[in-house]
Formats: structure tokens, C-alpha cells, sequence
């Protein structure tokens, strides 16, 4: 989550009619943010179908008791073993390793990479590879999405205050 400040001036004289103007502003934008959220999920996920697999889809934005889910998912099997590269040849090109150390993932270091790999095809069937180096491409879909947030963030916010 990126941390935003944003600098917005607000000018009222101080008077009765001027406060419950302020008032009625701050009440329609109160409840105008839980759909600016949603539109900021939606947008900062379509970045991440920029420059992606091509199985790559955006999950559907859901507002679930005021929490805002939403993101991309891959939809073929294959594009993980891409994303991360497989075999030796993946393994000289680690896919933020200390990190898939930590969930259990391991490079296939016996020789079998480059001798020859199975694996599975999600069909039930299996396939053969020598070994893959990690396409990192949802890695990077997510340094995009978390680059644009705070540009996005703002827009939609300042998109609200206007109306």
C-alpha cells in the first residue's frame, strides 16, 4: 500500500450557513469514496495488463463490508512456471529468490533442466522443456501498479472533490 499526501485547501468564511455548506461538501464526499476506491482498484489493474501474459485478466473489483479487493491473475498454469523459469536455466536467473525460498519454491538444481524437465501442461498431459529463465512479468506488473497508485489516487480523489 503507498502512503499519499494530499494537499487540499479549503476556504470558508466563518459563518453558520458557510459551516453547514462545508458540512453537506464533506457528507457527499464521504460517500462518494467507496466508489473512487473502487475506481482506483480497477485502474491500477488494468496497468497490470499492460506488457503482461496474455492469460493475464483482471479480477472482478468487489466492495466486501468497505474493503476494496480487486487485482490481475493468470489463467494458464504455463505462465507460472514462465514467471518464475524452471530448471538450471531458471535457477541462474532466480525470480526474487529470498522470497520464493520462503514459500517452498525450489529450481530444479540435479541437471534434470537441462537434460530435460516434465511438467505438467494443465490438460492432464505433460510437457518437456530444458529449463526456462523467470519472465518475471507479474513481478513487474506490480512494480507498474505500485508506481501508478499514487498518480491514480490522486486523479480519482481530485476527480470527486470537483463534483
Amino acid at each position: 500500500m503507498a502512503n499519499m499526501n494530499i494537499n487540499a485547501k479549503f476556504t470558508t468564511n466563518l459563518s453558520l450557513k458557510s459551516i453547514n455548506e462545508y458540512q453537506e461538501f464533506l457528507k457527499k464526499y464521504k460517500e462518494k469514496i467507496p466508489k473512487a476506491v473502487e475506481n482506483i482498484v480497477t485502474k491500477v489493474s488494468n496497468v497490470g495488463l499492460k506488457d503482461n501474459y496474455k492469460s493475464t485478466e483482471v479480477i472482478p473489483t468487489k466492495n466486501e463490508g468497505n474493503v476494496i479487493t480487486g487485482g490481475i491473475r493468470t489463467t494458464d498454469t504455463k505462465d507460472t512456471y514462465r514467471e518464475f523459469g524452471i530448471g538450471v536455466v531458471g535457477s541462474q536467473n532466480p525470480h526474487i529468490s529470498e522470497i520464493l525460498a520462503q514459500v517452498g519454491w525450489k529450481y530444479d538444481v540435479n541437471e534434470h533442466g537441462e537434460k530435460g524437465w516434465i511438467y505438467p501442461k494443465g490438460d492432464g498431459t505433460y510437457g518437456w522443456t530444458k529449463g526456462i529463465s523467470a519472465q518475471k512479468k507479474f513481478y513487474n506488473a506490480m512494480k507498474n501498479m505500485e508506481d501508478s497508485f499514487k498518480i491514480i489516487a490522486i486523479e480519482e480523489f481530485k476527480r470527486i472533490s470537483r463534483k
